[in-house]
C-alpha cells in the first residue's frame, strides 16, 4: 500500500510543482512530501525546471491573424464569477489543460514535463508579441574594416529602418560614412553618419522606396555632408 501511495505522489509531482493540484490534492503532497526524501528530491527536479519555464521561450512572432485569433478568444470568454480577481484566459487555459492531462492515463513524469514546457513555451510567445522587425539585413565587414559589422532591421511598414553598426574606425572631421541602398547598378543614398569614439552607431534610413524592395547595400567612406555615389573605399556590405 506504501508503494502504491508512493507511486501516486509521484505522478501528482509535476502538477503540484506548477501549483495546479486541487486543495485535497495539494494536501495529500504535502503530507507525503514531509516523511519522503525520494519525492522532496523529485519536486525539487521539477521545480527547478519552472523556475526556467519563462526563459524557455525563444522571440518567435506570431502572425497577425493568430493574435487576432487569440484576443476574439479572449474577449468571447464569459467572466468568471468569482469576487477573487480572476486569472488571465490564457493562464487559466493552460493550468486547466495541464490538470487535465495529468489527469488523465498516467504518463511517464518527464513526458508530462515536455508538454509543460510547450504550453508555457507558447503562452509566452504570444504574451510577447509586439511590434518587430520585418526583416533584418546583415552586413559584412571588407579588408577596410576587419572588425566592423553592422544590421539593418526594417520595419513591418518595409521604409522605417535603423541601421545598427559597431567596430567601425574613427574617421576625421572632413569624412564621414554613408549608407547605400542598392537594385539593378541603381544606387540610392540611405543616410550618412558618424561613429562614437567605440566605432558603434544607431542611425535612421531615410528611404523614399520600401528598403525590401533593395537587394544589396553597402557603407563606404565619403566625405562629410555625403556624396551623390559612392567614391570611397567600401567598409561593409550585403550581396556585394
Amino acid at each position: 500500500m506504501h508503494n502504491e501511495n508512493h507511486d501516486h505522489i509521484i505522478e501528482l509531482i509535476p502538477a503540484y510543482a506548477l501549483g495546479v493540484l486541487d486543495a485535497d490534492e495539494s494536501a495529500v503532497v504535502i503530507q507525503h512530501l514531509g516523511g519522503c526524501t525520494a519525492c522532496r528530491a523529485e519536486l525539487a527536479a521539477y521545480e527547478s525546471v519552472v523556475d526556467a519555464l519563462p526563459l524557455a521561450a525563444p522571440q518567435i512572432d506570431p502572425s497577425p491573424a493568430l493574435k487576432e485569433r487569440l484576443l476574439e478568444q479572449i474577449q468571447a470568454s464569459p467572466a468568471p464569477k468569482t469576487a477573487v480577481p480572476p486569472a488571465s484566459p490564457w493562464q487559466r487555459s493552460i493550468a486547466d489543460y495541464i490538470q487535465e492531462f495529468l489527469a488523465g492515463p498516467r504518463w511517464q513524469p518527464a513526458l508530462a514535463l515536455a508538454v509543460i514546457v510547450l504550453l508555457a513555451g507558447a503562452f509566452f510567445i504570444w504574451q510577447q508579441a509586439g511590434p518587430t522587425p520585418l526583416n533584418q539585413v546583415e552586413l559584412t565587414a571588407t579588408d577596410a574594416a576587419p572588425d566592423a559589422h553592422g544590421l539593418i532591421a526594417i520595419a513591418a511598414n518595409g521604409r522605417d529602418a535603423t541601421l545598427t553598426v559597431a567596430g567601425l574606425p574613427a574617421l576625421p572631421p572632413e569624412k564621414q560614412y554613408q549608407l547605400w541602398l542598392i537594385e539593378d547598378g541603381q544606387r540610392d543614398s540611405g543616410a550618412v553618419f558618424s561613429v562614437n569614439a567605440d566605432g558603434s552607431a544607431d542611425v535612421t534610413v531615410d528611404s523614399e522606396r520600401p528598403l525590401t524592395e533593395y537587394s544589396a547595400f553597402g557603407v563606404t567612406i565619403e566625405p562629410a555632408g555625403g556624396s551623390p555615389g559612392p567614391t570611397g573605399e567600401r567598409v561593409l556590405g550585403h550581396n556585394l
